[in-house]
This record gives C-alpha cells, structure tokens and sequence, in this order.
C-alpha cells in the first residue's frame, strides 16, 4: 500500500510540473516578440512581385528582394551579400564575393565583419532558399543592431545557383 501511495504521489507531482511548465512555455510564448503563432498559416506564401517569404515574415522585417533585385544589387556592386549557412556549406560554394556570417555562430563571426557592413550601401542575407529561414533571422538581427538597409533573399543559393549566377568556393 505504501508504495502505492509513493507511486500515485510522484505521478501526480510529475504530471503538475508538465502542466505548469506547459503553461509557462505558452504563455511566454504568447508574450514574447519572438513567439511562434499558435494559430495561423504555417506554410510559405508569397507577397509582391512573387517573392515567396517564410510563414514568419511580418511587414516590419527587412525588405525581402526577388532575384531579379539581387542580381541588380549584385552588379551595382554597392551591395554585400551575407551567407548566413555554415562556414562549411559557405566553403562548398557561396554567391561571388559574399561573406559569411552563419547565423548558429553569429556572436563569434560578427565582430570581424563590423567594419564591411558598416560600410555598405545595402545588405542582403540570404541561405539555402525559400525553405530556410536563417537569412530573415539573421537580417532581423542586423536591423535590431542599427543596420538601415538590410533585404532579405529568400530564393538564396539554390535559386541563385539555378539561374547560373556567378558563385565561388572556398573562403
């Protein structure tokens, strides 16, 4: 009988912690800037001039640009494309001429690129294509950081490499 009573006491007490940590992650969720909606669409759409944009993208994040707009940037050469992948993804190949900033790693690569950013009339971020979401949080971090024209690429390397743009390997 007592261990019974042992069992339905830890059972109970254990079923409590779930239900009040459920509770909290929901209700910081709700409240927090940086919360997944719990109702809503949750698939890509797409916005003007068919730029589709992850299920996430509000009207208030940086400016997404369509391929044509990043090849434009990208022979004005006033731009700096940022390849927010992983330094080994970013080695395997990467848009001519962009930097890499992997997003995962952000606080270590960022100091040594204070400097290009700073100077740079735009910057665009882009990943691995509409289905990666690492271009648009890495932007929004650039645009909380003070950076004023900073766009989002969201067809990134796949589409990039598709259309047979110019593309580098190695650092």
């Amino acid at each position: 009988m007592n261990q019974k009573t042992s069992f339905s006491n830890i059972l109970s007490k254990a079923i409590i912690m779930v239900c009040a940590g459920s509770l909290i992650g929901i209700l910081n969720n709700t409240f927090s800037q940086k919360g997944i909606k719990l109702v809503g669409t949750w698939g890509n759409r797409t916005i003007s001039d068919s730029v589709v944009v992850p299920h996430n993208y509000e009207p208030e994040d940086p400016e997404a640009v369509t391929l044509g707009q990043a090849v434009k940037s990208f022979e004005s050469q006033e731009a700096i494309f940022v390849d927010c992948r992983l330094k080994e993804d970013y080695h395997l190949g990467h848009i001519s001429g962009a930097v890499s900033l992997p997003w995962e790693e952000f606080e270590e690569y960022y100091p040594e690129l204070t400097t290009a950013l700073s100077e740079a009339k735009e910057i665009i971020a882009y990943c691995d294509g509409d289905e990666c979401e690492l271009s648009l949080l890495l932007a929004r971090e650039l645009a909380d950081l003070g950076y004023k024209n900073v766009k989002v690429f969201f067809g990134g390397w796949l589409e990039w490499t598709e259309a047979g743009l110019p593309v580098e390997k190695g650092s």
